[in-house]
């Protein structure tokens, strides 16, 4: 199996090269210089190793890949070799985070003339060629988005991060930032637009819905799933324990929206209520006690950034206000014990069992007072990501019913949380939330913005929406931003234009879940997108088998069964994932016939494989195609002959846009 089409493990650390999505990061110590010049060089070695062992710790932890270090800068990638859901998100808090800990670090060394050092950061997102350079073959991400990160980091000031607009579009309701002036950079014609970052948005008690680039949305479609909430709602305080919906539904569906218009819908109603929310992170999957940790942090308002002796205050002003039971000492033990549960001092063994029996007790205590006059709902967003221990205490607080708590608790999660996890069916209303029924007067139903648009160009929008209101509002926003909307372009030109470019925020999320599958999962998927939307089984082997360019590892002289084995467990695992479906009826064999769960899931796993090995792969499937006696795969055969001797002409000429490929 050819390399660039395989998901190696992190324990070979042989990555594939593959054109990907990636957010890029520069820092670079002002200062350093300067005070090298004052110091012994035995001396400057031990101040660049510390500083860098010290500030590397910051970006592992915020799951970025150190790519180089340059004597007093660091670049660092995030998308590559792996990408997460929230990549650019997690670079810039990583930037902010540099910059203090070489404060902290300046404070700590005893090494003179350090604290006049200062930290300038330069953030930038967009398509890369990640591959291996250099008689040491240096894994590395070329192109232009690293030259604009560069040139980012040159113009920021001693002490702050500036990003570009790419990254600005996917982080902009997490950070506050600034407009700086426009500035050139090296190689480019236009002017690039950067901002400077100035603080982490706090999340409130509960997390509130805005649309980014001020785009103004109306949820559509989900009166249904609403009116279910609803009635759960009110039945929830007749119980004598919690209730709990799980709205269950795949990326984009709609789920997080849907629960924060439930909380805005009880609001608007004046309902008495106390509304508290928190959210599952991949990076903190394996942190005991997280989504409780959040949960109570946004509620008594105790940050992140507060200092420790300041946010104890806080924790225990915040259970004093609350408290009307006795005794007085359970006061205390929630204030010390759940404080540690939430990371305001050490925790011993968080996980003993008589250790969560006490948390639980006291958890359960809390909320109590919390609803003692106000009806409380807790709401939990992306389950799928939560630490074993947040579930545990979840599933004991709606198992137990004594001592009595009303509590209506809101979670979501993906489907593979239900898969993963059978026993939520029997702790949880299952309210499951399916593709929406898009029209274009639901799209302007949703987006007032649209509502002078042509009906064609809304319809030829609600095609590529596919269903998926996340899908549909990351086109919205391209189109407007790119000011197509207001080209007078028609329904084709419109089409064009959205096969062109697939959006960044969308491209990463479905990069992400490529990169979350299994090596035979992948392997299949990318091979499957040189077929198409639709692919059969004997394309994907006639791929698979095909002979690749130097360096990579053909399946040839391998037995057959071996091969298609592998393949078949990559098929399987796609259907597990639901990412590929089978066509109903058909059985395993060279003409059984799949397709992908969306056009943009085979767009972006095409997108990652290089140009030159596009080529051999096109050839192969044409060859399977030209031996098939039907007219339709005669003509299609064709159609990837000619992909593969454009392939070919890109590979030895200039690199083509990461977007808009056969």
């Amino acid at each position: 199996m050819p390399e660039n089409v395989s998901m190696p493990t992190k324990l070979n650390q042989h990555y594939p090269e593959e054109r990907r999505l990636a957010t890029v990061l520069f820092a670079d110590v002002q200062g350093f210089t300067a005070l090298a010049e004052q110091l012994d060089y035995e001396t400057v070695s031990d101040l660049i190793n510390g500083l860098w062992k010290w500030l590397d710790k910051v970006i592992e932890t915020h799951d970025g890949y150190i790519d180089k270090h340059l004597g007093d800068g660091v670049m660092a990638i995030w998308g590559a070799p792996f990408a997460g859901d929230k990549d650019a998100e997690q670079a810039v808090a990583a930037g902010l985070a540099l910059i203090k800990a070489l404060d902290e670090f300046c404070q700590l060394t005893p090494i003179q003339g350090a604290e006049t050092l200062k930290l300038r950061v330069g953030i930038n997102t967009g398509p890369v060629f990640a591959g291996y350079v250099g008689t040491r073959n240096e894994y590395t991400v070329l192109g232009d988005t690293v030259n604009v990160a560069n040139r980012l980091e040159q113009i920021a000031a001693a002490g702050t991060v500036a990003i570009g607009e790419n990254t600005l579009r996917l982080v902009r309701n997490s950070f506050r930032v600034k407009r700086l002036e426009p500035t050139r950079a090296k190689g480019k014609t236009e002017l690039v637009q950067p901002y400077a970052v100035e603080e982490r948005l706090i999340s409130q008690g509960r997390i509130r819905y805005q649309s980014a680039d001020s785009l103004v949305t109306n949820m559509v479609g989900r009166d249904e799933e609403l009116a279910k909430l609803k009635s759960l709602y009110e039945k929830a305080f007749e119980a004598q324990k919690p209730q709990m919906a799980l709205v269950s539904g795949d990326v984009g569906i709609g789920k997080s929206r849907l629960m924060m218009e439930f909380g805005n819908l009880l609001e608007d109603n004046g309902e008495n209520t106390n509304i508290i929310s928190t959210r599952g992170l991949a990076q903190t999957s394996r942190i005991p006690y997280y989504l409780w940790r959040t949960l109570l942090r946004n509620r008594f308002d105790v940050r992140d950034d507060d200092p420790t002796p300041a946010a104890s205050e806080k924790w225990a002003r915040g259970i004093e206000s609350v408290w009307e039971y006795e005794p007085q000492d359970t006061k205390g033990e929630i204030t010390q014990v759940l404080g540690e549960m939430i990371g305001l001092s050490r925790q011993n063994n968080p996980g003993e069992s008589d250790n969560l029996k006490r948390i639980f007790f006291l958890t359960r205590e809390l909320l109590r007072c919390l609803s003692k006059h106000k009806r409380l709902v807790l709401l939990f967003d992306d389950l799928q990501w939560a630490d074993r221990e947040s579930l545990h205490l979840l599933a004991l607080m709606l198992s137990t019913s004594e001592p009595p708590l009303q509590t209506l608790i809101i979670g979501a999660a993906r489907p593979e949380f239900l898969k993963n996890q059978t026993q939520w069916h029997n702790l949880t209303r299952v309210i499951s939330v399916e593709p929406l029924a898009i029209t274009p007067e639901l799209v302007r139903q949703a987006y007032p913005d649209l509502q002078s648009t042509p009906a064609p160009v809304l319809q030829e929008i609600a095609l590529h929406a596919e269903g998926n209101p996340y899908f549909l509002e990351e086109i919205v926003k391209t189109l407007l931003k790119g000011g197509l909307l207001d080209d007078n372009l028609n329904s084709q030109e419109i089409h064009n234009r959205l096969l062109a470019q697939i959006p960044e925020s969308l491209r990463a999320t479905l990069q992400a879940r490529m990169d979350n599958l299994s090596r035979e999962a992948r392997t299949v998927a990318l091979l499957a997108s040189i077929v198409g939307r639709v692919f059969w089984v004997g394309a994907v082997l006639a791929a698979a088998r095909s002979k690749p360019l130097p360096g990579a590892t053909p399946m040839v002289n391998i037995p057959e069964p071996v091969v298609e084995r592998f393949i078949q467990d990559g098929l399987r695992q796609l259907v597990q994932a639901e990412l590929a479906f089978p066509r109903s009826g058909s059985k395993f064999s060279e003409e059984q016939e799949y397709i992908f769960k969306n056009s943009y899931l085979r767009d972006v796993a095409y997108s990652l494989i290089p140009n030159r090995n596009r080529a051999q792969y096109h050839a192969a499937v044409a060859a399977w195609m030209g031996r098939k006696l039907d007219p339709a795969y005669k003509a299609m055969a064709r159609e990837h002959e000619q992909s593969a001797v454009e392939a070919a002409k890109v590979s030895t000429g200039s690199l083509s846009p990461i977007y808009g490929e056969k």
